[in-house]
């Protein structure tokens, strides 16, 4: 978005048509085709950073409103949608080479000043977060393969600290009373 004040999406797409694991000489099942990137963005000081290395990445970022912040890395065979509302939002997302499953995340922050610090360092993983309300933070890392963790957060100033080390399914809605 190029020469419209207060707007800046900055997307790097690195992938070939087949990935190959460095030092092995072996194209990385899951990880054949094109990376994409969908970036809408409706507002004002809106930051989108995306990065997709090897392939078979897919993104799609919304934001809409005021000084949100996305900083998304994948490695090969992730997907991601992520969409802010509100004011002041960050998420950052880094999904790493996926090469037997692929590594899916979904995350929704609709309110102002939550924060959403997402690590998914293997195959098979996936998560969907959501936010509702302001002052929120969920800091999530799925280290081995085969994990799946839902959660919402519903209200104000609500945290939550989860690490997944390989096959764990996990499901948590926090709430504040009367929300």
């Amino acid at each position: 978005m190029t020469g419209i004040p207060g707007r800046h999406a900055t997307v790097a797409l690195l992938g070939l048509a087949l990935a190959f694991i460095p030092g092995l000489g072996v194209a990385a099942p899951g990880n054949t085709g094109a990376n994409t990137a969908d970036l809408t963005q409706d507002g004002q000081e809106l930051s989108v950073d995306v990065t997709q290395e090897l392939s078979g990445n897919q993104a799609e970022v919304h934001q809409a409103g005021a000084g949100h912040t996305t900083a998304l890395h994948q490695g090969g065979g992730a997907s991601a949608v992520i969409q802010q509302s509100g004011a002041d939002n960050r998420a950052t997302v880094s999904q790493g080479d996926a090469f037997a499953g692929a590594t899916y995340l979904e995350l929704t922050q609709d309110g102002a000043g939550n924060e959403a610090d997402v690590l998914q360092d293997a195959d098979g993983n996936s998560a969907s977060l959501g936010q509702y309300g302001d002052g929120n933070h969920v800091d999530l890392s799925q280290i081995g393969s085969g994990n799946s963790f839902t959660h919402q957060q519903i209200g104000d100033d609500l945290g939550i600290i989860v690490t997944q080390m390989g096959g764990a399914t996990m499901t948590i809605t926090q709430t504040v009373p009367g929300s």
